[in-house]
């Protein structure tokens, strides 16, 4: 970084690692920012694992083990709302109370100039304003999804919810800067508070060696289609399946491959299907099954319930995606957060509904083109290096995060 950054208190639900997503991007942050200039109070349940060897060395970080962080739901009768809801008003609160002077003693101790708050869990919504206001110390907030589906996921019941989301609108109030990952974040979250609202997204070096992608297509005897991540698009991806099978597994006169890396696969077909099934695979083998593909498939959740997630939140695994210069297939409801990106920045093709003709026809119009498929591919790199770069990811931590010199 251009100055050292201010001693920083990261408050967040997940540590800086290397296990998921959520550790990588705040192992990436801070590893860039200087570990030592942070000190990391996670909050997380009992039974949360971490390697504390796969942290950013230097840096301080405390697990705070927090219990009802997930409402306890037994049954969808009235009784079990009025058990969830005095959860949150007796455990929940009772969390917050205890830990409030544990952290700030940890910020107190470690002389901590700014709180930076990542915003993944209901706990973190009403405790990141309390820290910030016990310390006097100013408040960075970054979100990462939604609260109605961060609240949901959790299973609270919907008078909890709206307590815990203006929690949530309390902390974003009185923050000096937020951070969010969609424009759409960006446009409405602005009711919530005065302070300047960037975007931080994840980025990665460049884009991976090896042959272009429009040199795989030319030399290609069947379309390889990669995916890779967990499957929680689930009626996307059958949608999918259903429109392979109406184009009888041939698009543009060739037939067609998955090849899918998930923990899990959900398959069903009524044709001769060619499905290579990879399991999960480190970061460096997935990236390089997808750079073998001539097109990634990207799925979001048509399902109402998790309309709002669609909305907002915008999916790390682009980043991923991009990096390995392929065009990229994006399956997604009309007003989400990512067709909103992909419509500005175009970088393959796009369906917006679960007709299985009308996907099979995205897929012919880049599948089947030339001269649209090279377009694609030419964007990709342009759209990877402009928004998904390491470069414009430290860009936005040296704009998030302000230093000393």
């Amino acid at each position: 970084m251009a100055g050292t950054v201010a001693k920083t208190l990261l408050l967040s639900g997940t540590p800086p690692g290397k296990a998921n997503v959520a550790e990588i991007i705040l192992h990436d942050l801070v590893e860039y920012a200087g570990p030592s200039q942070f000190v990391c109070c996670a909050v997380v349940s009992p039974n949360y694992h971490w390697a504390p060897e796969q942290a950013p060395p230097g840096l301080d970080v405390r697990l705070l083990q927090a219990r009802n962080m997930v409402a306890q739901r037994g049954s969808r009768s009235k009784w079990s709302a009025v058990r969830s809801l005095w959860g949150t008003f007796t455990g929940l609160r009772g969390e917050v109370s205890r830990l409030v002077p544990e952290i700030v003693a940890a910020a107190r101790e470690s002389g901590v100039q700014q709180v930076f708050a990542v915003l993944d869990n209901a706990l973190l919504f009403a405790l990141a304003h309390r820290v910030a206001a016990a310390l006097d110390k100013p408040l960075v907030v970054l979100v990462w999804d939604p609260p109605n589906y961060v609240l949901q996921q959790a299973h609270f019941d919907r008078y909890s919810r709206i307590w815990l989301h203006g929690q949530f609108k309390r902390s974003l109030s009185v923050a000096r800067r937020v951070a969010v990952v969609s424009e759409t974040m960006q446009a409405d979250y602005a009711a919530f508070t005065t302070a300047p609202i960037q975007l931080l997204r994840h980025g990665l070096a460049g884009i991976a060696d090896g042959p272009s992608a429009v040199e795989t297509v030319s030399a290609a005897t069947e379309w390889q289609i990669g995916f890779a991540g967990s499957m929680y698009a689930r009626c996307a991806w059958r949608a999918f399946m259903r429109a392979l099978d109406h184009a009888d597994w041939t698009i543009a006169g060739r037939p067609v491959r998955l090849k899918v890396l998930s923990s899990r696969l959900d398959v069903s077909s009524r044709r001769a299907a060619n499905i290579d099934y990879l399991g999960f695979r480190p970061p460096e083998e997935a990236q390089r099954v997808l750079a073998s593909c001539h097109l990634n498939y990207m799925p979001q959740p048509f399902q109402s319930h998790l309309r709002e997630l669609c909305r907002y939140s915008f999916p790390t695994k682009l980043t991923s995606y991009l990096s390995v210069g392929r065009p990229v297939f994006v399956h997604a409801p009309r007003d989400s957060a990512l067709i909103s990106f992909v419509q500005r920045s175009p970088i393959g093709a796009t369906a917006t509904s679960q007709d299985p003709a009308a996907i099979a026809a995205a897929l012919e119009s880049i599948l089947g083109n030339d001269q649209v498929y090279s377009e694609a591919a030419a964007s990709v790199r342009s759209v990877a290096a402009a928004h998904f770069s390491e470069r414009s990811f430290h860009a936005s931590i040296d704009e998030l995060l302000p230093t000393l010199g």
